[in-house]
């Protein structure tokens, strides 16, 4: 793990919470690998790596003081890459994201060629270049649509995973972002273990991302 400064090159709201901060300079990352910003607290924060057209870039949702004080800095101070990263299997393959993950479905886009769907609550504020949906309804009539697929990936709020996991699972393997609470990036604090059924694993150091069938029946 390094640690290093990032120099902010634009901040721009994706919805009324989220925002896609683009830096100047460029990291070396492989999909879904992430950073630990700092802020004032002792908390640091992880955050997805990604990139939005040609800079490198994360995506934030504003949740707390943390995040707020995040998306005003115009340089901050971060530790990473972290993380295993994910290599997407061979085939043909689809991403399911949210606004607030836009950023690493960009890059995944970029990498693999895979397909990427976005599930929003509102009229997005930027225009998305992947095709988006509105509300639970259209959000679940296309999960139910999407076929010819050898592999899914979904990043996303746990409730949002666990809907795609139930109606993609049955189609071809379904990777899944566990988005827990990392508060060393490290796996040395261990707050991020959750089971599977590989034995206990830690989404800093063994994830962020595994399959869903490892995870739930």
């Amino acid at each position: 793990m390094e640690s290093f400064t990032l120099t902010v090159k634009r901040t721009f709201k994706t919805s009324r919470d989220s925002y896609i901060i683009t830096f100047n300079e460029k990291i070396d990352f492989v999909p879904t690998q992430f950073i630990m910003i700092e802020t004032p607290s002792v908390v640091r924060k992880p955050f997805g790596l990604g990139n939005w057209f040609a800079d490198l870039a994360i995506g934030v949702q504003v949740i707390g003081k943390g995040t707020q004080y995040i998306v005003e800095q115009k340089i901050l101070s971060a530790h990473g890459p972290l993380g295993r990263g994910f290599v997407p299997p061979s085939g043909k393959g689809a991403m399911i994201s949210t606004l607030a993950c836009l950023a690493m479905a960009f890059d995944l886009h970029q990498r693999c060629g895979c397909d990427v769907f976005i599930g929003a609550l509102e009229e997005p504020q930027i225009e998305v270049p992947f095709k988006t949906v509105l509300g639970d309804q259209q959000f679940v009539e296309l999960l139910k649509s999407l076929k010819g697929y050898d592999w899914f990936y979904v990043v996303g709020s746990d409730q949002m995973e666990k809907v795609c996991f139930e109606l993609l699972h049955d189609k071809a393997p379904v990777y899944l972002s566990f988005n827990e609470y990392m508060a060393c990036g490290l796996g040395a604090c261990r707050g991020c273990a959750i089971q599977t059924k590989e034995g206990l694993k830690h989404v800093c150091v063994d994830g962020p991302v595994f399959r869903g069938d490892l995870i739930w029946n």
